[in-house]
């Protein structure tokens, strides 16, 4: 087993580049090659819509993280990056990432031509579910869903401790269950799909609605406002807050349960930047999940009290899984099979932003 991935100067040889692209931050982690120590770690705001500059914005990225841990960017030897969206990693490339705007974009070739070294991508939350498995932050499980909650929504999907990509890459993309017929129309085109609803975004959205509508909200204050100020301001009792988030919560059930007559699997993980609300957010989740179970008996079962388990404090998915993705990069491809044991222990030593 590897030492605990922790804060410290690099030792070994190289640094491998974790990036995770969010429709809202990129976040970068800097690891040692050999032993996984992290190096540091920075946030950049996302540059959406300019699909031509997305290598350059990855590699703007990792400067930027380079620069406050000390270190220099010759020092990276691999790079991981996880996108949202459909990916093909064998190919390198990024078919559709409607949340950034980026249609065929050959990414992986674009960061290699910059920096001059491999680079591996995969859908960020994919590639976060396997850092969740490979890392054992959920001790022994073998099968569970890890759901990201954030700008968008989306899941990594782990089945006899693999993680399943699907016959188009498209795996856990469980932001476009309709939940919602006739509902909003999504970035994808289609109509009420989850992530109109409870995704950070959509719930902001949904309160600054009902506010135009005449409803009185201690929000008016505070406009334009984020959804982790709806999160809070639901917490304090405010009417307009707690009812957007009760419909983003009442429609996570309601997939839940679509997921659960289909999936069966006993746990699901939830992390993402909306999740930082805590008890705020979790706490109508449980609500509206106790309701669905309440409808039947094969809901109850499919949705058992423990099934949501927040991810351990501290814990950030997304850039560990994109750092993983990096280090397998410097495999030989015949080589990746043997790579599927625990890669490295647990490790909370950042916070998550994503």
């Amino acid at each position: 087993m590897s030492p605990v991935a922790t804060p410290g100067a690099a030792t070994g040889p190289g640094l491998l580049a974790g990036v995770d692209i969010g429709g809202t931050t990129i976040a970068v982690r800097l690891a040692e090659a050999e032993s996984l120590a992290s190096v540091g770690r920075s946030v950049v705001a996302t540059v959406r819509d300019e699909p031509e500059r997305a290598g350059r914005q990855v590699v703007d990225a990792i400067a930027v993280a380079c620069r406050e841990a000390g270190v220099a960017l010759d020092g990276i030897v691999a790079v991981g990056v996880g996108v949202p969206g459909q990916v093909d990693g064998d190919a390198g490339t990024v078919s559709h990432a409607v949340n950034l705007g980026w249609t065929e974009v050959h990414l992986a070739a674009d960061v290699t031509a910059i920096l001059g070294v491999p680079c591996t991508l995969d859908n960020d939350v994919r590639a976060a579910a396997e850092g969740v498995r490979a890392q054992r932050m959920l001790g022994d499980a073998r099968n569970f869903l890890y759901l990201s909650v954030g700008t968008g929504i989306a899941a990594g999907v782990v089945v006899d401790d693999v993680v399943l990509h699907g016959a188009h890459m498209l795996g856990g993309e469980v932001g476009h269950l309709i939940v919602e017929p006739g509902g909003a129309v999504c970035a994808c085109e289609q109509r009420g799909c989850l992530e109109t609803i409870a995704s950070g975004p959509a719930v902001a959205a949904h309160a600054r609605s009902l506010i135009a509508g005449g409803a009185t909200s201690s929000l008016t204050a505070h406009e334009p406002f984020t959804a982790a100020e709806v999160f809070a301001a639901s917490a304090a009792g405010d009417p307009v807050a707690r009812a957007a988030v009760e419909r983003g919560a009442r429609a996570m059930a309601h997939a839940f349960h679509l997921l659960g007559v289909v999936l069966d699997l006993p746990l699901v993980a939830i992390g993402g930047g909306v999740t930082a609300a805590g008890s705020a957010f979790f706490g109508p989740l449980d609500a509206a999940l106790d309701a669905v179970r309440a409808s039947s008996q094969l809901a109850a079962t499919v949705l058992p009290p423990d099934l949501v388990r927040p991810l351990p404090t501290g814990y950030e998915p997304g850039t560990w899984g994109a750092v993983l993705l990096a280090r397998k990069g410097r495999v030989p491809l015949e080589a990746r099979g043997e790579q599927r044991k625990e890669v490295a222990p647990r490790s909370t030593t950042a916070t998550s932003t994503d």
